[in-house]
């Protein structure tokens, strides 16, 4: 009886060692894996401030506006006298008061070709050009009020009008010379030419009966 007795408890002992391995081993395992696993960290992403500012505000690009004048000449077919345009080459990126003031000038000088005529005495000069939100200012020197009759006068004020108005027809222009406003106070040579302050190609049509 003894004999068993022991027999027990030692078969006890054995079973209580091998629980305790156990529970040593799977803890120790448990410690392990959980210090081995990788952490999961959400992914970031990298913003690159350049790239991100030229995507939504692109850089603006410059635009250079190209301007083409014209000097209005005289040219007669079949008993006719018409106003015949005549390109001015500028520079690229000039103003528009810059690009009117060489096709003025050009227009004071004499025609390229010998189909081309003008009524603008010689020696007239272009004392001021000046391009506003109002219209165009033009003061011409006194040269430009001498000789010819009412039909000279008229031809020579539409040769500055249309060459003006070259870049907007819609403009409005303001005449004068020598500082003097071309008007009912001060009238455009001798034979008392009175223009609108300010008028543009349509009014000079209805006024003018040369076309």
């Amino acid at each position: 009886m003894r004999t068993q007795r022991y027999l027990q408890v030692y078969r006890e002992a054995i079973a209580i060692s091998i629980l305790v391995g156990l529970a040593i081993v799977g803890g120790t395992s448990w410690w392990t894996w959980h210090q081995t696993k990788p952490i999961s960290t959400k992914s970031i992403p990298t913003v690159i401030a350049s790239e991100q500012g030229d995507k939504f505000n692109p850089k603006p690009t410059s635009q250079v506006t190209h301007l083409e004048p014209h000097t209005y000449w005289l040219r007669v077919d079949n008993g006719q006298i018409h106003l015949t345009p005549q390109p001015v080459a500028i520079k690229e990126g000039v103003t528009s008061e810059i690009a009117l003031r060489e096709a003025l000038n050009n227009l004071l000088t004499e025609p390229k070709t010998s189909e081309l005529s003008t009524t603008i005495p010689p020696g007239t000069k272009l004392l001021s050009l000046r391009v506003t939100k109002a219209g165009i200012y033009i003061d011409l020197s006194r040269e430009f009020s001498q000789g010819g009759g009412t039909t000279s006068m008229s031809y020579r004020v539409a040769q500055v009008i249309y060459t003006a108005t070259s870049i907007d027809p819609t403009a409005k222009v303001f005449l004068s010379i020598a500082g003097e406003p071309v008007d009912i106070d001060h009238p455009l040579g001798g034979e008392g030419l009175i223009l609108r302050q300010p008028i543009t190609r349509r009014e000079f049509v209805e006024d003018f009966s040369i076309f």
